[in-house]
């Protein structure tokens, strides 16, 4: 039976339906784990969002979405820059301030308008007192983005991610 392609195809599917519950679960995917499928999606409505999915359109409530994507989600981040602009410049200054030119007061102790630059900036956890968070002030999917979808019965969508053409 070596030489037999058929008897070959029978062991493997015999091995593979061997590791598998009545679930479809196997042992390396562990207790309570189901076959997944990916789906693509199209946003159709922001707000309440819905998405349509395989020419379907699925309401807020079947969809569950990663946090990223949401307004109101927070995380920390420090943002560094070698290329730096401000302007709008109000408050105290502390130690001694030089401007190029030779234009200025040789000793600044206050801002009250101007512009400045800087080639080494750093916002976050690194600047002295200070810590950056980022805000994302509203949902990150438009109108016809398309999303990555993840599901287990066609029912409950998972929204992993946006996705664009890689061009």
């Amino acid at each position: 039976m070596d030489g037999n392609p058929y008897a070959r195809m029978v062991a493997v599917i015999r091995g593979q339906s061997g590791e598998q519950t009545d679930t479809g679960e196997t042992q390396t995917a562990g207790l309570g784990a189901n076959p997944c499928k990916m789906r693509l999606g199209v946003v159709t409505r922001r707000k309440p969002l819905q998405v349509s999915v395989m020419g379907v359109e699925q309401p807020a409530q079947a969809l569950k979405i990663n946090e990223r994507l949401t307004d109101g989600a927070k995380w920390k981040v420090r943002i560094t820059s070698p290329d730096s602009d401000y302007r709008g410049l109000t408050g105290q200054l502390q130690g001694d301030v030089t401007c190029p030119g030779g234009h200025g007061a040789p000793k600044l102790s206050s801002v009250t308008d101007g512009q400045l630059h800087s080639t080494d900036t750093t916002i976050g956890k690194d600047s002295p007192g200070a810590e950056a968070e980022t805000e994302q002030l509203e949902i990150d999917l438009d109108v016809g983005d398309q999303v990555l979808l993840l599901t287990e019965d066609d029912q409950i969508f998972y929204i992993v991610m946006k996705v664009v053409a890689a061009e």
